[in-house]
């Protein structure tokens, strides 16, 4: 069989690019399952030595092109094939009990076995196009399916909590219809209003059951990270010549390494819709929409709006020989006005709240935990090296594109702007992530990711003004497949992170529970106090148990933030009220005292909980009851 040279060398590149891919994949299985050297373990080892003699023996192997076979079946054949295996093992990965499928990686290297064989085979078949590309959008395409496949196990319609926080999620957005579900009105939630008053939304229009409100959640998460993603696609418009459906796969995807939560994406998705060149007045009022709702959502995206406009802006309007003052003056009034606007949202919200504004702040009082920057059992890559290998190969090309068309030229103040930007949020975004609590992610490096990704693929793109009298025409970087392909690895193993698994829920089992914890509330009608619900309030928000009157306060998360932060009069609070027996009955998740150091992931955070809330509740209160094999606790006073 005849080939030419070139598309011999780019078929044996790949192949052994590929190898070394897997390779890689086996490492980091063989450290997931480490633990568990089981049969999985060892073929993972076997794998990586058949990968390393397999890379020595290609030269060859496949001395030219004589040695390759032919493959017969059409290429539109192998395609199907190929999306018919990612659909089929996404479903296995979340359905069949194996130990490869416990972990991510060991779904990864499935997975990209899967994919490499088939393009391999593509290749073989016609060779029309780079197995790189055919690489790049199977393995894109299957990173998507899978991150989506991943909300699955979330949508179930048991009553009880889901993961650690899930009970005080439906908890505090149902605060915004108070007097609807509980027939009082109760404070309004102090940690991330935007987020809960967009999940109260189905309570406005009457929905009460528990499992359309985890469909909720999931649509918001899959939706306004999809819009937001199409948004900055739509930006590049035609300008990288591939379709605009994997660039906004990848921008999804790329905002899910945070991940960037649906609540913070409004703000983006406002300046994006809103902002114009040349209509500074239009910007400013979707600057000013956007700033209201970042007022009510976190700190540290108060400047956001503002500054994500002025990025856009100084991206796509040269000095053209303009003074300083003329060119910085517009973006200055955006983020003024801009940050007033968030500041004002922010002590309105406050006032309305019902809360003391005291509490407001617990953020800033919080323990900073250093080593969490690097490697360690809270997050294995650390924080410096994972958003080192978030950012790199988007910052290699668009370095690239800058070195390979130097005649597009910025002003060095429009340079030192985008760059004071991305410095300002970075360093911000380490110092979130250090604080106890964080780190165990990139979510606290969101607004961070937000600018990197719209900066860098506008400079990779060539959708930026160049200086200059006579204005150049925007070109698109010439960008290799093998860029192509290394770009999309990066976020779709991050998207392979989560390894969990589609619920198979015992409701029968569950409503056992339920009627069993109804009953022992019920034994308890007599005594005096109320029944404080430190978790498991969503019982009362969706009307499992009936009858018990709300007690707003100490609520698990937020009990939590101010054990964190050592708020001494907020726990001093609480335990006078430990001390005085004023609740009849106390539900809580886990009672374990056990202190850990920093080999535990969250050591920090158990401790907090354990000294600051377990402790001290114990001290007055005993067990009574357990429900959930543990997961649910009923305590009452001593004696």
């Amino acid at each position: 069989m005849e080939r030419n040279n070139s598309n011999l060398t780019e078929f044996r590149r790949f192949l052994r690019q590929l190898l070394m891919l897997l390779m890689a994949l086996c490492l980091w299985f063989i450290y997931d399952s480490r633990h568990q050297r089981n049969i999985w373990f060892l073929l993972a080892g076997a794998a990586l030595l058949a990968g390393v003699l397999l890379i020595y023996l290609l030269p060859r192997l496949l001395p030219d092109g004589s040695a390759l076979p032919k493959v017969r079946l059409p290429r539109q054949a192998l395609q199907a094939l190929a999306a018919l295996g990612v659909v089929g093992l996404t479903a296995a990965f979340f359905i069949v009990r194996i130990g490869l499928f416990n972990y991510g990686s060991g779904r990864l290297l499935l997975m990209t076995a899967w994919i490499g064989l088939l393009v391999l085979l593509m290749a073989l078949a016609d060779g029309a196009r780079s197995p790189y590309l055919d690489f790049a959008l199977f393995f894109l395409a299957a990173g998507a399916l899978y991150r989506a496949a991943s909300f699955l196990p979330e949508i179930q319609p048991g009553p009880f909590a889901l993961g650690w926080s899930e009970g005080s999620r439906f908890f505090n957005a149902s605060l915004f219809d108070a007097q609807a579900l509980y027939g009082q009105q109760l404070p309004l939630p102090v940690l991330h209003p935007s987020r809960y008053l967009l999940q109260a939304l189905p309570f406005f229009v009457g929905v009460r059951s528990i499992l359309a409100h985890r469909i909720w959640q999931v649509l918001l998460w899959l939706g306004m990270t999809a819009l937001g993603a199409w948004l900055v696609s739509r930006r590049l418009g035609d300008r990288l010549p591939y379709p605009a459906i994997w660039v906004t796969l990848f921008a999804a995807l790329f905002f899910f390494q945070g991940a960037v939560y649906y609540h913070l994406l409004v703000c983006v998705i406002l300046v994006l819709v809103g902002y114009r060149p040349g209509k500074p007045w239009r910007t400013l009022g979707f600057v000013l929409l956007s700033a209201v709702w970042a007022g009510i959502s976190r700190v540290n995206w108060i400047p956001v709006p503002g500054l994500l406009a002025t990025a856009l802006y100084l991206l796509d309007e040269p000095l053209q020989g303009q003074s300083w003052w003329k060119y910085v003056r517009v973006p200055l009034a955006w983020n003024l006005l801009g940050l007033g606007a968030a500041f004002a949202s922010q002590q309105a919200y406050i006032a309305l709240s019902g809360e003391d504004p005291a509490l407001f702040n617990s953020a800033f009082s919080s323990a900073l935990l250093w080593y969490r920057l690097l490697p360690n059992s809270t997050f294995f890559l650390g924080i410096l090296p994972a958003v080192a290998l978030v950012c790199l190969p988007t910052g290699l090309l668009s370095w690239h594109m800058l070195r390979t068309q130097p005649e597009r030229r910025m002003h060095w103040l429009r340079w030192m702007g985008l760059g004071g930007i991305l410095a300002a949020f970075f360093l911000g975004g380490l110092v979130v992530s250090v604080k106890i609590g964080g780190g165990g992610d990139l979510h606290n490096l969101d607004a961070f990711l937000v600018f990197w990704l719209v900066i860098s693929l506008s400079l990779m793109a060539g959708c930026f003004a160049a200086e200059g009298t006579d204005l150049l025409p925007m070109q698109a970087v010439n960008m290799k497949p093998q860029w192509v392909a290394l770009l999309v690895i990066v976020p779709v193993a991050f998207a392979f992170m989560r390894a969990g698994a589609w619920p198979q829920p015992d409701l029968a089992r569950q409503q056992q529970e339920l009627a069993s914890l109804s009953s022992a509330l019920e034994q308890l009608d007599d005594q005096p106090g109320d029944v404080l619900f430190i978790s498991e309030r969503q019982l009362l928000t969706f009307q499992n148990l009936t009858g018990i009157e709300v007690v707003p306060e100490y609520e698990k998360v937020f009990l939590m933030e101010m054990a964190m932060a050592g708020n001494q009069p907020y726990l001093e609070a609480f335990y006078d009220q430990l001390a005085r027996h004023s609740y009849r009955a106390i539900i809580c998740d886990s009672i374990a005292v056990a202190l850990q150091d920093r080999s535990h992931g969250f050591g920090e955070e158990n401790n907090a909980w354990v000294q600051q809330v377990v402790l001290p509740m114990l001290e007055e209160y005993e067990l009574a009851g357990t429900f959930r094999g543990g997961e649910v606790n009923l305590l009452v006073p001593k004696n």
